[in-house]
């Protein structure tokens, strides 16, 4: 996330976890920073791998997703009403 410092009369940009492309895909590396008008950054980097956090969230959406078991049940309770 990118925005200004408003009332500065330089365009200077804060960078809040801003993802930092690398060429391993096991980490991720994001930065927290400002960066000048004339393109220079001065951050902080935050790296790791963040396997919990990920596989905290891969359940979350599996949880939410429906299953095909779900979509059956429903299917089958819609033809019931329709016949009733």
């Amino acid at each position: 996330m990118r925005f200004g410092i408003p009332g500065m009369k330089t365009k200077h940009t804060i960078r809040l976890f801003e993802r930092v492309e690398t060429v391993d895909n096991q980490y991720d590396i994001f930065d927290i920073g400002v960066e000048t008008p004339d393109g220079v950054i001065d951050s902080i980097v935050i790296g790791g791998a963040f396997s919990s956090a990920k596989q905290w969230f891969a359940t979350e959406d599996k949880a939410e997703a429906p299953t095909e078991a779900t979509l059956k049940v429903a299917e089958d309770a819609s033809e019931q009403s329709a016949a009733a």
